[in-house]
């Protein structure tokens, strides 16, 4: 098996999911690639003072600039062999963040902000400095006294879907995209389906710490300076949604723009994955589903909001 090194530049680079966007590398099933990306609003450096701009890498790469806004996404990485009707199981080995990351609340108009009445306010930055030895993050210029332990994951692991066109990498889609799961860390395992030959395979977005929901837009926005990923592909396992494995749980997961209904669906995953795992019938699992499985919200601000139900591998145990 082999691994594979990508850094951010004007070839790996890009702001879109599409099934027209040549991959940048082709591997194939059990390598692994190493990314380095990125924060989510593609800057290249940490503020000098507060509220200060940053040097943003479209601002010296202007060719690359269009008309279609989006997070900095580095990829796609096709598979050998990956088809319409397979599943991709990502192993996430390492994430390592950079060394600074930022928040913000308030500033516009979102629906979010307008539901907890700080629409009309001026924006609140926070800029942190990321300390990978303690796990934690402070703040950058000494202006805010509170400090918060990092559980760093990538928001953003996809593909695009099987239709024409630019996709926005704001939302989460059946193939992935804006998950925002917090759940993602290392040592998880994520299992997407496959829409597209070659699957298309991109990564970005990469967050410090966030909560479930993510409730005024951003996470702990940072770089990262190593993404590790190894990629299997399932030939001929179709799934619906995403779900995942971590050390400690099984996670199904679920997008849509009514909450109520994220959450149906990922209930209904988990309950089929319980009948999977268990050999339940539907109404058994549903009974242990209502003593074992937490309903997560995992985010409420990227169009499709996300429900994950979260069953720990500790709960039903003979």
């Amino acid at each position: 098996m082999k691994t594979y090194y990508l850094i951010p530049d004007k070839n790996s680079l890009h702001n879109h999911f599409s099934q027209d966007l040549d991959p940048i590398l082709t591997i194939h099933s059990g390598d692994s690639v190493v990314f380095k990306t990125l924060d989510s609003a593609w800057g290249m450096e940490k503020r000098s003072a507060p509220g200060a701009q940053r040097k943003r890498w479209t601002e010296i790469n202007p060719e690359r600039q269009d008309s279609f806004f989006g997070h900095s996404l580095i990829g796609p990485i096709s598979i050998h062999h990956a088809e319409v009707g397979d599943t991709l199981e990502i192993k996430i080995n390492e994430i390592v963040p950079g060394e600074w990351g930022w928040t913000s609340g308030g500033g516009f108009p979102s629906e979010w902000n307008k539901k907890i009445g700080i629409a009309e306010e001026k924006e609140a930055m926070l800029d942190f400095l990321v300390d990978n030895n303690r796990k934690e993050a402070v703040s950058q210029f000494g202006n805010f006294p509170y400090k918060i332990k990092i559980a760093p994951f990538m928001g953003i692991m996809g593909m695009p879907p099987n239709t024409e066109g630019k996709h926005s990498t704001f939302i989460p889609r059946p193939s992935g995209g804006n998950i925002d799961c917090k759940e993602l860390q290392a040592g998880s395992r994520l299992f997407l389906p496959v829409s597209v030959e070659g699957g298309l395979f991109s990564t970005g977005d990469g967050h410090a710490i966030q909560g479930d929901g993510e409730i005024s837009g951003p996470a702990l926005e940072c770089p990262m300076e190593k993404v590790d990923l190894t990629f299997i592909l399932h030939k001929k396992q179709k799934l619906s949604f995403p779900k995942a494995e971590t050390p400690e749980a099984w996670i199904t997961m679920a997008f849509h723009e009514d909450l109520d209904e994220a959450m149906w669906l990922a209930l209904n995953n988990m309950i089929d994955w319980m009948i999977e795992i268990y050999s339940f019938s539907r109404a058994e699992a549903s009974a242990w589903a209502s003593l074992a499985v937490d309903l997560r919200i995992t985010q409420i601000v990227n169009g499709n909001k996300g429900v994950h139900a979260f069953l720990a591998k500790d709960k039903i145990c003979k």
